[in-house]
């Protein structure tokens, strides 16, 4: 029997240009079956926004002139994670069957929700600068902006991480170990946020501060260090998204 005629049998009404195949081969699907991975890069731009715009309104109250941005920096924010949250349903709402999907689905949804918890602890550190001025001595600001470069530093790493893992993953591109040394240097970032994380909280009980001010210094910190250990659980998913 000639193997048209097999093929034809075995798929039976399936759409000849997206016959049964290898999972390997599920790569080279059409762009929409492929869309929903480089979507994840799509999701992250405004991420990456936010928390640039976090060390701007940073700056502003630390300078003590809320007036003259901070509400505008506060308000571009949640702009920014409106967009993301509309990215991330376009992303979910179109994604093919699991079964021709190029990486595990729960793994893939599990990473959809790491990235957006970037932008919605970055909205809650910004609530936390807003709630009272955030008068601090200049040792303690400078350990402040310290924690927050370190942490932006951490989001930083993640895109180069996500668009070499697609890359490995869609189209055999790329070094495989490199991509893995770019994930393994988040993770070594973000401990360098636990550490001045702790270092932060530490100077601000030392600080003589009344305890509202240092209540208020702790609970921002601590949404700085959330978003940046949301950075390391993407990079978590994506090594497993590689190794699978």
């Amino acid at each position: 029997m000639p193997h048209s005629t097999g093929l034809a049998r075995s798929s039976g009404r399936q759409d000849a240009k997206e016959p049964a195949m290898l999972p390997h081969s599920l790569r080279f699907l059409g762009p929409r079956r492929q869309d929903y991975l480089p979507g994840l890069l799509d999701h992250f731009r405004p991420i990456a926004q936010g928390m640039a715009l976090l060390e701007e309104a940073l700056k502003y109250s630390l300078a003590r002139r809320p007036e003259s941005g901070f509400k505008v920096l506060a308000g571009e924010i949640d702009i920014l994670e409106a967009e993301a949250d509309k990215i991330k349903r376009r992303i979910r709402n179109h994604l093919p069957a699991a079964l021709i999907m190029v990486v595990d689905k729960t793994l893939f949804l599990s990473y959809t929700s790491q990235q957006d918890n970037i932008l919605d602890a970055v909205q809650e550190a910004v609530t936390w600068l807003d709630l009272a001025d955030f008068e601090v001595a200049p040792p303690l600001a400078l350990a402040v902006t310290r924690t927050v470069g370190e942490a932006a530093r951490t989001v930083d790493l993640l895109r180069p991480a996500l668009a070499g893992s697609i890359d490995l993953i869609l189209r055999a591109r790329g070094d495989r170990g490199e991509v893995k040394d770019r994930i393994d240097e988040i993770r070594r970032q973000h401990a360098k946020v636990v550490k001045a994380k702790r270092g932060l909280i530490a100077a601000a009980y030392g600080s003589g501060m009344d305890f509202a001010r240092v209540y208020q210094v702790i609970r921002f910190v601590e949404y700085v260090y959330r978003a940046s250990h949301s950075v390391e659980g993407c990079a978590d998913i994506l090594r497993a998204m590689l190794a699978r």
